[in-house]
């Protein structure tokens, strides 16, 4: 008997030592809570999970400088908050209200909005949120919601806010700057293409004679741009004759020798025959190294060479043309001449030749009867 007495006061002392740390545990937790309810740097409301506030601390007091026992009877439903609705935070505060831990992100709650709700004119709070559901020993929770305010914030806010508005200023400079810079590339390829216009010019030195003097080098560009140009000036003012003065081309390669090449061929599709005019010693001694074949295109040592050749070639045209204008009436009358020479005595001839050779029974009757006799 002795030994179970002692055993079972062995197990009440072991339950008593477990209640003792349990209840120790609880007065810790009391302790904090009660820490926590009765801090004034934090705000901490409890809910019910259909939304409405059953308590608050001193802190909620301190945070929306409103009295506790005016607020809970307001019956306020955080759930129906139409500023949480505007603030885009409201899927957070659902999730916590379905029994879910939530972070909800900082925003300016403006107490002016709700200040039938408090009792007293507000102002806007910056405040950040945290929600952590409480469960009961069956399926019930109570939400407890932590919030405290962030003076910062507001002056987050505002830097961002002129962040924004100066992106907005530096993004319409930008757009004004390409808008310059368009125009200024708009205006430097108007003045490129001018500068190559004039950098090909077409020379009209006489009646169907032109003159192309190319300077600096040939390019593919500059090669394109004088057939252009000289193919649209032949056929503008009938050209026959075309210098091509590379005078002031100081090196001439194979590629550019055949864009030349290319031209003069061109040209004389269109009837015009062209002269090249202006190559030095240098250049021929180049284009017979590099074995360049001119194609048959007729050269001149300078321009005043070509240009006389040219016009002599402009005079002995015309001079052939005057001449066959001039005999063109002659040939016309020597020939109707001869034409009515031949004609006319063989009419008689073939009418007396025809008759004798008509059968007697085709002759009128007369005819016939003479000719019998």
């Amino acid at each position: 008997m002795g030994y179970e007495g002692d055993d079972e006061r062995a197990q009440l002392v072991r339950r008593l030592e477990a209640m003792e740390q349990e209840m120790e545990s609880l007065r810790a937790d009391a302790r904090r809570w009660r820490a926590l309810m009765t801090a004034r740097c934090l705000s901490v409301s409890i809910h019910h999970p259909v939304g409405k506030t059953h308590a608050v601390n001193a802190g909620w007091e301190a945070l929306w400088r409103a009295p506790a026992e005016v607020f809970l009877q307001m019956n306020y439903n955080m759930l129906e908050d139409a500023q949480l609705v505007e603030n885009g935070i409201m899927p957070h505060v659902e999730r916590f209200f379905r029994g879910e831990e939530v972070a909800i992100p900082p925003i300016s709650y403006d107490t002016d909005l709700v200040e039938e709700l408090t009792g007293k004119k507000g102002g806007a709070v910056w405040v950040c949120s945290f929600g952590v559901p409480v469960h009961d020993a069956g399926d019930g929770f109570e939400g407890v919601l932590f919030q405290f305010a962030v003076p910062e914030a507001a002056e987050i806010q505002h830097k961002y806010e002129a962040l924004i508005e100066e992106q907005r200023t530096l993004q319409a400079s930008l757009e004004a700057r390409n808008r310059e810079l368009e125009e200024t590339v708009r205006v430097i390829a108007a003045q490129r293409d001018a500068i190559q216009a004039m950098s090909v010019p077409v020379i009209r030195v006489a009646d169907g004679v032109l003159c192309l003097p190319i300077v600096g080098m040939i390019d593919d560009a500059r090669a394109s741009m004088l057939l252009e140009r000289l193919l649209e000036a032949i056929a503008a003012q009938q050209a026959a004759q075309v210098l091509l003065d590379i005078t002031g081309v100081p090196a001439l390669d194979a590629r550019a020798a055949a864009q030349l090449v290319g031209a003069a061929s061109a040209a004389r599709l269109l009837g015009a025959s062209c002269t090249l005019v202006g190559v030095s010693p240098a250049l021929a001694q180049t284009l017979v190294e590099l074995g360049v074949d001119l194609g048959g295109l007729d050269t001149a040592a300078t321009l005043a060479e070509g240009l006389t050749r040219a016009l002599a070639a402009r005079r002995g045209a015309a001079q052939r043309s005057a001449a066959v204008a001039a005999r063109a009436p002659e040939r016309g009358e020597r020939g109707a001449a001869q034409r009515s020479a031949v004609v006319t005595p063989r009419a008689p001839e073939r009418g007396e030749r025809g008759a004798a050779h008509r059968p007697a029974a085709l002759l009128p009757p007369g005819e016939a009867l003479y000719r019998k006799r």
